[in-house]
């Protein structure tokens, strides 16, 4: 679970956010990836599948031309739209759909699907075991710009019935495993107090914020788009109301 999130796993799985091919890739949750892929598999009809290597090294199958394909054909198909996933909408409708200008894209899913066996996943899930929760209680949304005008994405997790600052805590921790160099620090953005991790010059850094029982996580490599994620969230809805219960009708 090291691609850092749907923008990285769209399109930012080509290029690092460095630029620079001769240090290690930014922080990444590889699974994001890893789920893109399969989901391209399985809707690529007629095509074959190859291994590749993701981020982190490990490799995957992706969708490649079969032999079948007719010559005739483009030498550069289009490949299909990875499908979307919309496992927590309760947590999508808390997310921005623009940010400075831009149209954002939302999609969700729970933690079983998402979580795998890297490091990364493997403390998260220690985690939530310690909590009394598993995988599909934890519960991601992220808003993105899948065009990547837009440089960073905004995510927010929800762990029901465990406090949120340990959720934060648990992923700073999870991200600390990978990267023990990894500097975390407490900023203010508009008197709302942010942890943010630093993964090093030029590297995507998160930005924690926790609002209510969420923990939102904002993903830039420009402070200042951090400062306008949280501006942009949606001021949080009431409490839906529990309806009463309605009284036996008379004898």
């Amino acid at each position: 679970m090291r691609e850092r999130g749907i923008q990285s796993r769209r399109v930012r799985a080509a290029r690092t956010a460095t630029g620079r091919p001769d240090t290690p890739p930014p922080p990444a949750r590889n699974v994001w990836q890893i789920v893109a892929i399969v989901a391209l598999v399985a809707a690529t009809a007629g095509w074959t599948t190859v291994a590749v290597l993701t981020l982190d090294g490990s490799s995957v199958a992706v969708a490649s031309p079969s032999d079948s394909t007719d010559p005739g054909e483009s030498e550069e198909p289009t490949l299909p739209p990875v499908a979307d996933t919309h496992d927590a909408p309760e947590l999508e409708a808390v997310l921005p759909l623009e940010l400075s200008g831009t149209e954002l894209q939302v999609q969700s899913w729970t933690g079983d699907t998402v979580l795998t066996d890297d490091a990364f996943s493997t403390s998260l899930t220690t985690f939530l075991t310690g909590a009394g929760k598993t995988g599909e209680d934890l519960r991601f949304a992220q808003a993105y710009d899948p065009t990547q005008a837009l440089d960073g994405s905004v995510g927010v997790y929800r762990l029901a019935g465990v406090e949120p600052t340990a959720v934060r805590d648990a992923l700073v921790a999870a991200w600390k495993v990978d990267y023990p160099e990894m500097v975390v620090s407490t900023v203010t953005f508009d008197g709302h107090e942010v942890t943010k991790c630093d993964f090093g010059e030029d590297t995507i850094a998160s930005y924690f914020y926790i609002r209510d029982d969420l923990v939102f996580d904002i993903e830039t490599t420009d402070e200042a788009i951090a400062v306008a994620a949280i501006a942009a969230l949606p001021e949080p809805g009431p409490s839906p109301s529990v309806a009463p219960a309605s009284s036996p009708s008379p004898g």
